[in-house]
């Protein structure tokens, strides 16, 4: 049974040989078996030769959808694309996978890679946020299928820092109407940040630009009231600290 599967494996690397020694005119693909399809397009993906990792891959599961390592060779195909910066592309091939087959092996990877991918082309705040929403609610999938999966750290971390970004976003468009005095839009804005990302680094900074705006509109009251609010909710921020010294200045 030894020198069964050691002569399979020769086999399988004297057709490897082949496909990669046929020169300028590309990968020839043809006549390969299902291993050494596999088997060359893995290889190809450890040397970086990305499209010629796509070739074999994609012809390993066009033609061999019923082989042990069928999954395997699909998350691969992704992450070639993920490696290739075609976040796009492996975002859906890692999609279909985990969709496909949401109790195989691959599947919370798969998930996880779904969501590393919309991080990837996540931009800067100011910017449309779509694929940071869709990185959110992928992320959030995969904690909700696989609560147990060796990504969820990772997972929770990237969700996190990605509401950072949006309500960083939110507090910037309220930032935005306060310097051009449109203050009721900016009221809007900073209240959203503080309902929707209470957790987030942008809160107490709305809630001190929050403040600022009553100031500027000569509502007392609700200056009071978010004063208040920041040093009770946030006393170790840096705005509890600035608002202190605002207090401080004015005894004076």
């Amino acid at each position: 049974m030894r020198s069964g599967t050691s002569l399979r494996n020769i086999c399988v690397l004297l057709g490897l040989a082949a496909a990669i020694a046929c020169g300028s005119g590309g990968l020839r693909l043809a006549g390969l078996s299902a291993d050494e399809l596999l088997a060359l397009g893995l290889e190809r993906a450890e040397n970086r030769k990305w499209d010629d990792a796509v070739a074999a891959l994609e012809a390993f599961t066009f033609q061999h959808p019923t082989h042990p390592r069928y999954q395997e060779a699909r998350y691969r195909l992704g992450d070639v694309y993920f490696e290739k910066e075609e976040y796009i592309t492996a975002a859906a091939e890692f999609a279909r996978l985990a969709d496909d087959y949401p109790g195989g092996e691959w599947a919370d990877n798969a998930r996880f890679k779904v969501c590393e991918s919309y991080f990837e082309l996540s931009p800067r705040p100011a910017l449309d946020q779509e694929y940071t929403l869709s990185a959110i609610e992928h992320c959030e999938s995969l904690l909700a299928y696989y609560p147990e999966s060796e990504f969820a750290e990772s997972a929770r971390a990237i969700v996190g820092g990605l509401r950072d970004k949006l309500a960083t976003k939110t507090y910037l468009v309220g930032e935005y109407y306060f310097k051009r005095r449109a203050y009721d839009s900016a009221i809007l804005s900073f209240n959203t940040v503080l309902s929707a990302y209470p957790s987030t680094d942008a809160a107490p900074r709305a809630l001190l630009k929050l403040y600022e705006t009553y100031e500027a509109l000569g509502y007392a009251d609700e200056a009071r009231e978010a004063r208040e609010r920041l040093l009770r909710e946030y006393p170790e921020s840096r705005e509890a600290g600035e608002i202190r010294e605002v207090a401080v200045t004015e005894v004076l």
